[in-house]
């Protein structure tokens, strides 16, 4: 009579245990899943942020270089830079140079 009782108590953990992780489990897994795709979301955000940032940059960069294009096409651009960065003189102009002391 002893080892009977014995059998029906495990059988009550058992059934108890199994139904806590019947209950737990799935919950568990949805919460880790849904974690694992927030962080997929919050990835392609950032990426997507950093995207549309280059892309600025590339569009101030294209609207420069479209400025420089037409400005070469001006005389008075060309002689500006020709003097400005590379100290070119125009024809019968003397250049004058400044030496500090």
């Amino acid at each position: 009579m002893g080892l009977k009782k014995k059998k029906r108590l495990d059988w009550a953990v058992i059934g108890r245990t199994l139904l806590i992780l019947l209950v737990v489990l799935p919950p568990v897994a949805l919460l880790g899943t849904a974690l694992q795709r927030g962080y997929w979301i919050y990835q392609l955000r950032q990426e997507r942020i950093r995207t549309e940032n280059k892309v600025q940059q590339l569009k101030a960069e294209n609207d420069a270089l479209a400025q420089e294009k037409e400005n070469l096409g001006d005389i008075k651009y060309i002689e500006k830079v020709a003097r400005d960065e590379h100290n070119m003189v125009g024809k019968n102009e003397i250049p004058l140079f400044m030496v500090k002391k």
